[in-house]
């Protein structure tokens, strides 16, 4: 990437071993605190787990970025130049793509899966220029809910989640089905579970931006290495001026310190769901717990308040009544 004109010449990246014990996870924060929870938590999510659904040989796949030196606030840490990024128009651009734009099929992520389809296809080119990019994905995302056995998901009973990871697979294998019906040739590319873990991957890791006037999503490497916290420590943008993606510090980071991003403020749900980990804590810094519990109601038809009761909450705006309002 560097030959391509990124700069990250503060930044290591670094791979985690299977018996390291969380030191090398934590990093200070404020001068030397250590925030010891999140790393290990992040660790624990993502080691020690079976043969990959790809059935490729399993390996630790817990990385994280580090400052080799002090960087002040309001630095560039990562400068990515806009010909290293993979953005959703590079997908449209595919035969598959343009299958999918020329037809009225009805995805569930549309943007997700032209990054997908562009990366599918792509990684089997041993010529790509994305091939050291594709060679550090994780080979298995076995610490990914919808990977997981029946065994597995036994921990999350009594939970909503299992709906959620039932819908996620659903909508995967459909777009899936509905993608191989008016372009076959992604059958001959890409297996199932394949195509889940694509989608995993770029559901966990494409950035939302705005790219010369244009809104899009793109896959980032190296920026996309970046492990979670909040508050937030740095920021991230495409920059105009530079063609590049950035990320800049909000605060002074310490040589040897671990660098994050924050993935933003969420249930621990779509944390897991999502990117494979939970909080423990997961409070905003004003003691604000996102967390979220759905409640599903449902009225007995023999209830002699029925109708009146039914027209209460399917009046126009009843959707958006949260409690204590």
């Amino acid at each position: 990437m560097r030959s391509n004109g990124a700069e990250f010449n503060d930044l290591e990246l670094r791979q985690y071993d299977d018996d390291d014990d969380g030191e090398e996870l934590t990093t200070s924060k404020k001068q030397g605190e250590v925030e010891g929870d999140l790393g290990e938590e992040k660790k624990a999510s993502v080691e020690n787990y079976d043969e990959n659904v790809l059935g490729q040989e399993e390996e630790n796949e817990m990385r994280g970025v580090h400052a080799n030196a002090d960087i002040p606030p309001n630095s560039v840490c990562v400068s990515v130049p806009r010909k290293c990024l993979i953005t959703v128009e590079m997908g449209k651009a595919t035969p598959i793509g343009e299958a999918i734009l020329k037809s009225d099929i009805d995805l569930d992520a549309p943007k997700h899966v032209f990054l997908m389809v562009f990366l599918l296809m792509d990684r089997r080119d041993p010529n790509s220029f994305f091939k050291p990019y594709y060679d550090i994905l994780p080979k298995t995302l076995r610490n990914m809910p919808i990977f997981w056995d029946e065994e597995e998901k036994e921990c999350l009973k009594g939970s909503h989640l299992l709906q959620q990871i039932e819908d996620r697979n659903s909508a995967i294998e459909e777009d899936y089905a509905a993608i191989c019906s008016i372009a076959p040739s992604l059958a001959t590319i890409a297996t199932l579970d394949e195509f889940k873990w694509a989608r995993m991957c770029v559901c966990s890791r494409n950035f939302g931006l705005l790219i010369n006037g244009v809104r899009t999503s793109a896959l980032v490497p190296h920026a996309d290495m970046l492990n979670h916290y909040r508050p937030r420590e740095t920021k991230w943008t495409f920059c105009n001026e530079r063609q590049a993606f950035t990320i800049t510090t909000l605060q002074t980071i310490r040589a040897g310190c671990q660098i994050y991003d924050s993935y933003g403020q969420k249930c621990n749900h779509r944390f897991l769901l999502n990117y494979g980990f939970a909080i423990e804590n997961n409070c905003e810094s004003d003691g604000f717990c996102p967390n979220e519990v759905p409640i599903e109601l449902s009225i007995d038809e023999n209830d002699e308040d029925y109708e009146t009761k039914i027209e209460f909450w399917c009046r126009e705006g009843a959707s958006a009544i949260k409690r204590g309002e």
